[in-house]
């Protein structure tokens, strides 16, 4: 009995250490997603940064701007052809926190931007943002994403 109850121990000890080995390789993952999206912006990689997201993603922008839904949606206002692209010189992500619960996580954070557009740069020196991302056959997939800052604080020159 002594020798079952030990083996049990064992293999619930065993158990616990691979949980937290995925755990700490999902979080891993979540933080590369998470990067991930500012890189793919940084190097003006539409295809890239739609990679990123579900085909029924959500963006829910700021300002109580209305939600975004889906992978064609979020491509024409990210990407419309009928404007000049945004470029993105600078943009650096603080993930402050990471939950996971199976196949569900959700990274928060706090961000600083830097985007030009038809000649003018603006700078938001800070705001938070929460990115809930799905578990698929692929990997972590961003599901929805949301983000705040206050306009008073940006700042705005003209560039060449």
């Amino acid at each position: 009995m002594k020798l079952l109850t030990r083996g049990t121990a064992c293999l619930a000890m065993m158990a616990s250490l691979s949980a937290l080995a995925d755990d700490a390789a999902d979080e891993a993952a979540l933080l590369a997603l998470d990067q991930a999206y500012a890189t793919e912006w940084k190097e003006g990689d539409a295809d890239g940064v739609m990679a990123l997201f579900t085909e029924d993603a959500t963006l829910v922008p700021h300002h109580g701007d209305a939600p975004i839904k889906g992978h064609k949606a979020i491509r024409a206002f990210w990407f419309n052809p009928d404007y000049s692209p945004t470029i993105v010189p600078e943009w650096t992500r603080d993930a402050t926190e990471i939950y996971i619960e199976g196949d569900v996580g959700v990274v928060r954070g706090r961000a600083r931007l830097v985007w030009e557009y038809e000649g003018t740069r603006t700078t938001i020196p800070e705001g938070n943002y929460v990115l809930i991302a799905v578990r698929d056959e692929s990997g972590w997939r961003i599901r929805m994403l949301t983000w705040n800052d206050d306009p008073r604080k940006w700042i705005q020159e003209e560039i060449d």
